[in-house]
């Protein structure tokens, strides 16, 4: 599994993404994970806030729904 962030929660949030259809891009301090034909969320590489990965899953939350409703 390559790492992509140091903190191994948000590791385990893009991998589950990407076997889930999202597109990740790396960059040089951030990360972009990609609902293609939806949005994009910015992975953080070194996450310093404490609420670091609930930002990162509110925000991925939000582009799933937007999914779900592009579909209906």
């Amino acid at each position: 599994m390559k790492r992509i962030s140091s903190n191994k929660e948000v590791n385990k949030l893009v991998h589950r993404l990407r076997r889930e259809g999202w597109v990740y891009q790396s960059g040089k301090k951030h990360g972009k994970a990609e609902l293609p034909g939806i949005g994009k969320v910015i992975i953080p590489k070194s996450p310093s806030d404490r609420k670091a990965l609930l930002n990162l899953t509110r925000d991925i939350r939000h582009l799933e729904q937007q999914r779900c409703w592009t579909n209906a």
